[in-house]
């Protein structure tokens, strides 16, 4: 008994001498890289991570870290290579897509072994599926009509879409109706993230809280309306110069509908992002920030506009003529560095090749006189941020130069909706920014086909020739497209159905450690985001 004991207390000694002999990070791990961002969100909180529920933006920023799409957007606003490597189409309705091989959805208690993980055409076909069937009410079917056999499958005259394929484990086919030469960047859309069909059966109706994708996150853990943790997918496929990603281990996202607490918490170093208005960005600036941090600013195609009433002001030239009273060299002053403003209908910030300066919106007192004699008083609605003020009073004291006396209503935004799709207005502010790097859909609120329910024109805009030169620019090949869409902005600014007044900037602040690029879209780009 005695010898057995002095063995075991050579084992042990020899257990802790190796121990701390030992580097250290066979002791621990090495130091994992967490990186903390802040969402703030408006009326929306995030209730689900499933990919058919992405219908806002806090939906859509937490899908795109857990899950995949077939093809992304890159930095510069353009469709790329996602779950598809590549992709292919002669006439614009038969698509074919080559699927990347050795891709691996997470590992989950769903699976029994790793060859169930494995991503194949089947899972995409099951995606479609899913999000089309009679069932979902996710707002994301709408998109995917055009797809042959998809209204039948969704009244369920059908077992199956007919216009999806599945050839082989790698190989997918995509059958169209119409032709759609930018069907590509449809397929960018959060609503089809691909999913796999054993982890949605698994947990049924609780799978919008247990997310099992192929992205480079992971959730670990989501407190409602306080936190979301992302630990890094060890799995994840993608690399970036010979690197495989992401690069951080960890993302904490601090969600707040207060903007001033977000502050406060980059300042505490709470947080190393925070995207931030401009009057928040000139409240940092007379702060004492204890580190050092960048400020970066990126416009984005955000369009903010006022609709005109059609109802009530059907005069075109009224409307041109309140356009030109508008000095946007004196509104670009109010906006400073929170916008641009528009000098075409446009973004820059993804339609570079489209972008220019429009005569129609310049200032031009003169041609303001002429018509604006014709009404007396305006009623205009608007959000309750102090920007939007701002802006309402300058357009007010445009007008106040041809005597008309505006009435501004600033108010929360479910009582705008309500003003907006009621017609309850004269003039009524909105925002309107693209799911997606296409100009079709860049257009769409402003077709005859949109009008509500169908759509979001609110004013219902109507003009046949704009309609069919986007309709046909759809059915072109991309390089062929450019001249339906400048006829487009010009019959439609012809028009003038709204006063276009800027276009939005992404203001961020970071903390000078890390590294992450400024999506055009607002999408947050944690895969890329480094430490220095």
């Amino acid at each position: 008994m005695k010898r057995t004991w002095w063995i075991a207390i050579i084992v042990i000694i020899a257990g802790v001498f190796i121990f701390l002999l030992s580097p250290k990070d066979s002791q621990k791990s090495k130091s994992e890289v967490v990186l903390n961002d802040i969402l703030q969100l408006q009326q929306v909180q995030i209730s689900s991570f499933d990919p058919v529920d992405a219908y806002h933006a806090g939906h859509i920023q937490m899908v795109k870290q857990l899950y995949n799409t077939l093809v992304d957007i890159d930095i510069s606003g353009k469709p790329v290579p996602s779950l598809a490597k590549e992709w292919e189409s002669d006439d614009g309705i038969t698509w074919r897509f080559y699927l990347r091989e050795n891709v691996y959805f997470i590992e989950d208690p769903c699976f029994a072994n790793k060859s169930e993980r494995i991503f194949t055409a089947t899972d995409v076909k099951y995606t479609f599926e899913r999000l089309l069937n009679k069932n979902s009410k996710s707002l994301g079917i709408s998109y995917f009509t055009n797809i042959l056999g998809a209204e039948k499958y969704r009244k369920g005259e059908s077992n199956n879409i007919e216009g999806i394929r599945a050839i082989d484990d790698h190989t997918v086919d995509f059958v169209l109706k119409k032709e759609d030469f930018s069907f590509p960047a449809l397929l960018t859309l959060s609503y089809v993230s691909i999913v796999k069909e054993k982890a949605v059966e698994h947990y049924g109706e609780a799978s919008n809280h247990h997310p099992v994708g192929t992205g480079p996150f992971i959730l670990q853990k989501y407190e409602p309306d306080k936190e979301i943790t992302l630990i890094k997918n060890r799995d994840y496929w993608e690399k970036q110069a010979g690197h495989r990603l992401p690069y951080v281990d960890k993302v904490i996202v601090n969600l707040t509908t207060d903007e001033n607490l977000a502050l406060l918490m980059f300042k505490n170093k709470k947080a190393d992002f925070l995207e931030l208005s401009f009057p928040l960005l000139r409240q940092l600036r007379t702060m004492s920030i204890p580190f050092s941090h960048n400020i970066e600013t990126k416009e984005n195609p955000q369009l903010n506009f006022y609709l005109y009433n059609l109802q009530k002001i059907r005069d075109e030239k009224i409307r041109k003529a309140i356009n030109y009273a508008i000095n946007r060299n004196e509104l670009q002053k109010i906006l400073s560095e929170e916008g641009n403003v528009t000098r075409g209908l446009y973004p820059p910030a993804i339609f570079k090749e489209l972008a220019s300066s429009k005569d129609i919106l310049s200032y031009d007192p003169d041609k303001a006189k002429a018509y604006l004699n014709k009404i007396k008083s305006l009623n205009l609605v608007c959000f309750e941020d102090i920007l939007s003020k701002s802006i309402a009073n300058f357009i007010a004291g445009s007008l106040k130069k041809y005597n008309i006396d505006v009435e501004i209503e600033s108010v929360p935004f479910p009582v705008l909706v309500d003003r907006l799709t009621k017609g309850k207005y004269d003039l009524i502010q909105i925002y309107w920014g693209p799911l997606y790097t296409d100009v079709s859909h860049y257009l769409n609120p402003f077709l005859t086909s949109s009008f509500p329910p169908a759509g979001n024109n609110f004013n219902k805009y109507s003009n046949s020739e704009f309609d069919k030169l986007v309709t046909e620019a759809k059915l072109l090949p991309e390089n062929k497209r450019r001249e339906n869409f400048l006829k487009a902005e010009d019959v439609i600014l012809n028009d003038m159905p709204f006063l276009l007044l800027y276009f939005k900037n992404t203001i961020r602040v970071s903390n000078e450690k890390f590294d992450m690029p400024l999506h055009p879209l607002g999408y947050r780009f944690y895969k890329y985001a480094s430490k220095r």
